[in-house]
């Protein structure tokens, strides 16, 4: 049998396996040749061509990534093998990874002691750009934060060592050949811990929204919540402070954020503030508009999403792409070993029908399950994976919810196991591809050493995008910078093209969307431009005249 027919055969067992709820025992797909060295800390990052990017680290903090399909196969477009940062990495911590247009990769790091950034960047033709540009080296970076800017180009937020104790933040926009546009030292009032990592989604701009824990000295003398954005020219909308959202006795952490598509952001964290018996953290909400401000009919504080009796930590969070989000949490109201509970929760404060404060169990199988990762599945619902012990060691199971917030069609009440091998899965993590498809990679110590594993999640009945949505695309120009969206459901691209068809900007975005708005990059000359909208084989367009 010829060896290209054999590696079909062999690939299309492996999908129908894993695509099987019951009575296959699933494995998953070794995406690297057997490695010298363990690898960990996988990453999953969707490009702009139907597949993803999975990274890992090594036990030599070597960093290298993979490309896969859409079926978590990899394809030999655009891997990059191991190779070793300028200086040592911080071990525990997965790399920050963005896939740039034209299959291209950007990581950043954390140095192992207080230092400066690794920024290395990734084309398919081969070329490795590695290092840091020299205008870093005297601004040390730590925990940074990343998010796609403009033309190809990045947005970073990063805390800098002023003491041993404490945090300042710099940060800086680069260019999509990794040089720097703008970097800011952003002398601030306030402190940071050097242990909290700061959260970070792309506003709908081109810029930064995040938010992270910091030191409240004066109120409470516990750390607290604040919110900052970085615009897409480097500058501060929102002033050089923290814009401070949440003030409560204790310590604020662990805070997640998701967009909410029109140029704002939900978060929900891990908060201890009740005093009372039995309740040692709860889990927390808000949300704040594009200027900053917080939304009509949440509490001024944030909003409970479970005050349940036991401990509720580590939030994970993903848009449900109509203003609100999924949550998901580890929950040990009923065990010390704990389950996963999940809620809906809507733009204004107000929880999705079906579910309410205390959230509604995803998970309660005997064993722990931790770990947990979470993305939308493109029509309103989500997928989770976790790590899950129900069998007697560490194995990556996963859910599938509906925009409804059922279980789907297929899927067992307490999930599907996608990797049940001999020794330990964990460390799962998960990115979309397609609408209702996502990649789920981990690290697998079935041999030794670990290696990194991927398996595709979806549902028998899924399609590329429905013919309705298909039929629906909608490009309308604002203004001279700006068009107006409509993206029934599933995933598409903008893109931004000049007179001679090149691309000059490429944004993906999640339906459902009716006409949201988007702003175009304020940095183009006058001149015909032409904006793209596609999903799958299907385009809408919209030609934009810009004057001044």
């Amino acid at each position: 049998m010829p060896a290209r027919v054999h590696r079909l055969l062999r690939n299309l067992l492996l999908l129908l396996c894993l695509s099987r709820p019951n009575g296959v025992r699933a494995q998953g797909q070794p995406v690297t040749a057997p490695p010298s060295e363990a690898q960990g800390n996988p990453v999953v990052t969707s490009d702009d061509r139907g597949g993803a990017f999975v990274s890992y680290k090594t036990a030599s903090i070597k960093l290298g990534a993979v490309h896969v399909n859409t079926a978590g196969i990899p394809d030999g477009r655009g891997d990059l093998a191991p190779f070793v940062p300028p200086f040592d990495l911080e071990a525990g911590l997965p790399p920050r990874v963005l896939a740039l247009r034209d299959t291209a990769l950007r990581f950043a790091a954390d140095r192992a002691s207080v230092g400066r950034p690794l920024l290395a960047q990734y084309r398919s033709n081969g070329q490795l750009m590695a290092g840091y540009p020299a205008s870093l080296t005297t601004m040390p970076f730590r925990h940074p934060a990343m998010v796609p800017g403009r033309r190809g180009g990045t947005v970073l937020l990063a805390k800098d060592s002023d003491t041993t104790s404490f945090w300042t933040l710099r940060s800086a926009v680069l260019r999509a050949d990794g040089q720097v546009d703008t970097l800011t030292e952003i002398r601030s009032s306030q402190q940071f811990f050097n242990n909290d990592l700061i959260a970070a989604c792309r506003d709908s701009s081109g810029g930064m929204l995040a938010a992270m824990s910091y030191y409240d000295g004066v109120a409470t003398g516990s750390k607290e919540i604040g919110v900052f954005r970085v615009a897409a020219d480097g500058s501060h909308p929102w002033g050089t402070n923290l814009r401070i959202i949440v003030i409560a006795t204790r310590d604020q952490t662990d805070v997640q954020v998701a967009s909410d598509g029109v140029g704002g952001m939900l978060m929900a964290w891990t908060d201890p503030r009740s005093n009372v018996v039995g309740r040692s953290t709860d889990i927390f909400a808000h949300h704040v508009d594009k200027n900053g401000n917080r939304v009509l009919g949440w509490a001024y504080y944030g909003s409970p999403l479970c005050d349940a009796q036991g401990a509720q930590s580590e939030p994970r969070m993903a848009p449900d792409g109509t203003g609100g989000a999924w949550v998901v949490w580890y929950d040990q109201r009923a065990s010390l070993d704990g389950d996963l509970r999940i809620t809906h929760v809507l733009s204004d404060g107000r929880f999705a029908p079906g579910f309410a404060v205390g959230g509604t169990v995803l998970c309660d199988a005997t064993g722990i399950q931790r770990e947990t990762a979470i993305v939308g599945d493109g029509g309103g619902g989500c997928f989770v994976v976790w790590r899950d012990h129900r069998n007697g060691d560490a194995d990556v199971y996963a859910q599938h919810l509906t925009a409804a917030g059922s279980v789907a069609a297929g899927w067992e009440a307490n999930g599907r196991a996608v990797c049940v091998a001999p020794g330990t899965q964990d460390q799962p993590t998960i990115g979309s591809v397609l609408t209702g498809r996502a990649i789920v990679a981990w690290r697998d110590a079935r041999t030794t050493p670990a290696r990194i594993y991927t398996a595709p999640l979806t549902d028998a009945t899924v399609v590329d995008a429905p013919p309705s949505a298909i039929a629906a695309l909608r490009l309308q120009p604002v203004g001279t910078r700006a068009v107006r969206v409509t993206l029934p459901s599933g995933e598409g691209t903008l893109e931004l093209l000049d007179v001679a068809g090149r691309v000059l900007e490429r944004t993906p975005l999640q339906g459902p969307l009716t006409g949201a708005e988007h702003v175009l990059a304020n940095d183009l000359r006058p001149g015909l431009y032409f904006a793209r909208l596609r999903q799958g084989t299907a385009a809408a367009n919209a030609r934009i005249t810009v004057l001044r």
